[in-house]
């Protein structure tokens, strides 16, 4: 008998790591001969840097970078000197435990900081880097990541104008600076957590302005901000993403100001590319279930997130899939029938009336719970199989 554990974290509860460890506590309470693989996962958003580098050996590097709003943050570069790979994340400096102005200023927040942990990142002469992108509080389309490394916009008077949607009305022209030829050569993967583009789609990035702050009546000034910025920077680079291309929309469309600047740029689910690294599809082979999760099972889960990928894995090799997730939004049979699972199990449907730590001790008595029930699922499988 044996069960391969495949969970994204639960966002301000448990890591990925805690997760898949608090349910297979679980399953060994109930029956201890049930063989469990821990293949924790990520998306692209918080914690998927140290995920890889873990799964991978690399090596930590810390330095500090300015947040989204200028502040001092401290970050990571965790790179592989015989590979000449470093790995960088987004959220780390662009997150919501960074985001601690007032929602007013959400459309002021920049990704310069970010642009500058990947100038540190380039100091080290890789031949690749990895950056994930996903669970960003920004919304500047990588206007200020890409002004870090020569993107200049001006006004029609020819003023420099500030990398940020507030004043995307204000562009005349982008002009760009070369860069060296290191920079130029180097192989820049955007490990991205949604595959929504930036516009058009059942799911796209207007979807995600909410949780980065903006109210309703602000999202269609940021769709109108993002033509604009979007028109002129096409101009200045013609081989820059459309609008309605797969993965524009992860981290507030900074794989436009990506793709803007660094000609060896590509895109990819950041899921899929931990899929790989984690050997997932191989572990999968003879296991009687899978089972997936991540903190909120929603509509956006269907844009690439981790619980789709690892579904989809399993179903390929004909592996029966469950799934456990913090909560549900909406539609559950139908988000349950799309991902394809064959059991669901919800931790709280009370979220909002637990502090942090007391969600925290409760998800971990509920994982237990359901590691028992999922023994149970293994079991009978196991007895099927037999048959």
């Amino acid at each position: 008998m044996r069960v391969v554990l495949a969970l994204d974290k639960f966002k301000g509860t448990l890591t990925a790591q805690q997760a898949n460890e608090c349910l297979a506590e679980g399953i060994r309470l109930r029956n201890p001969k049930i063989e469990v693989s821990l293949r924790p996962m990520a998306d692209g958003g918080d914690g998927t840097a140290a995920l890889l580098a873990n799964y991978l050996g690399l090596e930590s590097l810390r330095v500090e970078v300015p947040d989204l709003y200028g502040k001092a943050a401290e970050a990571h570069i965790y790179w592989h000197n015989s590979r000449r790979v470093a790995i960088v994340e987004s959220a780390e400096v662009l997150g919501s435990q960074r985001a601690v102005a007032h929602k007013s200023d959400s459309i002021r927040a920049s990704t310069a900081g970010l642009g500058l942990l990947l100038k540190k990142a380039f100091d080290l002469r890789p031949q690749e880097i990895w950056l994930a992108v996903g669970g960003t509080m920004t919304a500047d389309g990588g206007w200020g990541l890409a002004q870090t490394f020569g993107l200049k916009a001006q006004d029609i008077d020819g003023q420099d104008v500030v990398p940020t949607f507030a004043e995307s009305s204000r562009i005349s022209v982008f002009t760009k600076s070369e860069l060296p030829d290191y920079m130029l050569k180097t192989k820049i993967l955007a490990l991205c957590d949604v595959n929504a583009p930036a516009l058009g789609g059942a799911t796209s990035m207007a979807d995600f302005l909410p949780q980065k702050g903006f109210s309703a009546t602000e999202i269609p000034v940021i769709q109108g901000a993002l033509k604009n910025y979007w028109t002129y920077l096409q101009k200045c680079n013609p081989f820059i993403p459309a609008l309605d291309t797969s993965f524009t929309g992860a981290g507030g469309g900074m794989c436009l100001g990506l793709a803007a600047v660094f000609p060896n740029f590509s895109m990819e689910l950041g899921a899929s590319r931990i899929a790989k690294v984690a050997a997932l599809s191989q572990c999968f082979q003879g296991a009687d279930l899978a089972v997936c999760g991540e903190g909120c099972l929603d509509k956006q889960t269907l844009a690439g997130k981790a619980p789709m990928i690892v579904a989809q894995s399993a179903r390929e090799l004909n592996v029966r899939v469950a799934g456990v997730f913090g909560r549900v939004e909406t539609e559950r049979d139908s988000l349950v029938k799309s991902l394809g699972l064959s059991n669901s199990f919800v931790i709280t449907e009370n979220r909002l009336l637990h502090s942090n730590s007391e969600l925290s001790r409760l998800s971990k008595a509920r994982f237990h719970e359901i590691g028992v029930e999922i023994a149970h699922i293994v079991e009978a499988a196991s007895k099927k199989k037999v048959r």
